[in-house]
């Protein structure tokens, strides 16, 4: 299965229950054989997410997407077969075998992928090395002035860039090719030289959630005019919208303590000063807004998101949509309001642990933080202004599902506006109703596409798959698929039932083709549909006629076809004697 023994991929996905690796992403609530909840790949207000525990796979009726603990895990986090697999293996506590690819483009990548993992590591650790030696004082210097500790150096394995060439000498003398040096993000080229891409800055490395230097930011550390923060770019191994600067030693903290909350700022020395002042739970984005893949990854570490952004109003009113994106996947977002002029790293300087402890504690909800934003957005004094306020401030109290905290908000509205709070009320409950988003309701669709015979085939293949006692009076071997991906799962299932073992639906995602997921989901998605009001087993055997049917029609297509090119006299009289034989066989038997 993609590079790995089938008996580990076996023990992987028996340690790894679906239902439980989903909860953890998904509300999931059990209804009828199935668990349902709102699926984390697109938008939905009702449940059509269903997860099935005997069968071991998910299939969303919107979106129709379908996988099992795999696919899944490489969905939500972002990764790819081999780390999603490390991910469950870490997860369940098991050894990682090793890994044989019999596919030389995965094979490649892989290599690829390893070489500039490998070439990041050195990198880093050849910028530890030269702030530790004389031609780094300058650098080492400007770190002491920010106030960071030697521990703190270590622990983030901070270093220094000290020009534009001996980076890419260093690599060179290493046996890395000026390829993988470009392709790591590391090194830049311009007119055929490589060149330090974040020459001359201090450097922080980024570390993922594996361990693995993946970036590095650098931070210019004189009074030039070019940008304060560089980042590498974007490569095989770093994404900026599915990575957090810190992640890793979060990740430590939640595995030897747990957390109850994690705090997002936007520099990656806040990061270093909040950490150093004994907040260790804290993560920096990559310059880049949130996004989903970001707030998923932050629902497995804590429940709550502190955003500590710098004191900008401009900035917090911009970051908005990114604290939604949070509230989104389920997280409770409080905004923690800075003196305006401060970031984080100020912030500690100035007030301290405890002073900057008191702000997280005054930290606003998301809800309060909005309204905040309007009233510092419009003008109340003015009758424009108030109106404007009053129309965004009662749609924002409409998103909460609380009343308790809806009266408490409009009170707010009314003391700021001086408008009568029974007006207030009236106007809010005047707005459309909206449907209750933690409402869950049975779906009523499917995905069956194609014609007549290419859904009977895939409701044969779900009762083989699942093991249906109304498939065992047909022998598999008998059945004639028209497309490929029928006649892969067919020679999967006919395997299985060789080595007296059932089929298991999962396998499906790591044994057929990837071009032919979605016809796998299809086939999920017969199975994972409970209103099924009709008697499978006769629908079964009006499926096998269909197939057969089918089967023969072809059949007798091509024999007239050679009937019309035959000129010899007897061999017309055969084909003639094999398409009479066809037909009637196609009226008795499979009438």
């Amino acid at each position: 299965m993609k590079g790995f023994d089938v008996k580990f991929m076996d023990e992987l996905k028996s340690k790894n229950d679906i239902v439980d690796v989903i909860g953890r992403y998904v509300r999931l609530e059990q209804r009828g054989g199935n668990f349902w909840g709102k699926c984390p790949f697109h938008h939905e207000k009702t449940a059509s997410f269903s997860v099935n525990s005997s069968g071991q796979f998910y299939y969303c009726f919107g979106c129709h997407k379908s996988g099992d603990v795999i696919s899944f895990i490489m969905e939500i986090e972002s990764l790819d077969f081999g780390d999603a697999v490390k991910f469950l293996a870490e997860r369940a506590k098991i050894p990682l075998p090793e890994v044989r690819y019999d596919d030389e483009k995965i094979k490649e990548q892989k290599k690829l992928r390893e070489r500039v993992l490998l070439l990041l590591r050195e990198t880093a650790l050849f910028y530890v090395r030269n702030l530790k030696g004389e031609k780094g004082a300058n650098h080492y210097e400007y770190a002491v002035k920010r106030k960071i500790l030697d521990q703190t150096i270590t622990k983030f394995g901070i270093g220094a860039s000290l020009d534009f060439n001996s980076l890419p000498n260093h690599l060179r003398s290493l046996g890395f090719t000026d390829e993988e040096m470009i392709v790591s993000g590391a090194v830049g080229e311009k007119n055929g030289r490589c060149f330090d891409w974040l020459g001359g800055r201090l450097i922080i490395p980024v570390i993922d959630q594996f361990g693995n230097v993946v970036a590095f930011v650098g931070r210019r550390i004189d009074g030039g005019k070019e940008q304060k923060y560089i980042n590498t770019k974007e490569t095989i191994a770093f994404s900026k919208g599915r990575t957090f600067f810190n992640i890793n030693n979060l990740k430590k903290i939640k595995n030897e303590k747990g957390l109850d909350s994690v705090i997002i700022v936007e520099g990656h020395l806040d990061v270093v000063s909040l950490s150093q002042a004994g907040f260790g739970n804290v993560v920096a984005t990559m310059g880049t807004a949130l996004t989903k893949d970001q707030a998923r990854m932050l629902k497995r570490y804590a429940d709550k998101v502190y955003i500590s952004y710098d004191g900008d109003f401009a900035g917090q009113k911009a970051a908005i949509r990114g604290l939604e994106i949070l509230s989104e996947e389920g997280l409770e977002v409080k905004v923690v309001s800075l003196p305006d002029g401060m970031d984080p790293d100020d912030a500690i300087k100035n007030l301290g642990e405890d002073g900057y402890r008191k702000l997280l504690a005054g930290a606003m909800p998301l809800i309060d933080f909005k309204l905040d934003i309007l009233k510092r957005t419009y003008d109340v004094n003015s009758v424009d202004g108030k109106r404007k306020f009053v129309t965004n401030a009662l749609k924002i109290i409409k998103e909460s599902a609380s009343s308790a905290e809806r009266e408490d908000l409009l009170k707010v509205v009314r003391d700021l506006t001086k408008i009568n709070y029974e007006s207030l009320k009236r106007e809010l409950y005047s707005i459309e109703e909206k449907p209750r988003a933690d409402v869950l309701e049975m779906p009523q669709f499917n995905d069956n596409q194609g014609d007549k015979t290419a859904i009977a085939s895939r409701f044969i293949l779900a009762s083989y798959l699942f093991s249906k006692p109304y498939a065992k009076e047909t022998d598999v071997n008998e059945l004639e698929f028209s497309l490929p991906v029928h006649r892969e799962i067919q020679q999967y299932i006919k395997e299985k039932y060789s080595q007296g073992a059932r089929p298991q639906f999962s396998d499906l995602y790591e044994t057929v083709s990837e071009e032919h997921i979605a016809e796998i989901s299809r086939i999920a998605g017969m199975e994972a549909e409970e209103n099924k009001s009709f008697d499978q087993a006769v629908y079964f055997a009006d499926c096998v006629r269909t197939l057969k049917r089918e089967a023969i029609d072809k059949k007798i297509a091509k024999l007239t076809e050679m009937f019309s090119a035959e000129t010899d006299t007897d061999k017309r009289r055969e084909l003639t004697a094999e398409m009479t034989r066809l037909l009637a066989k196609k009226k008795t038997d499979l009438r």
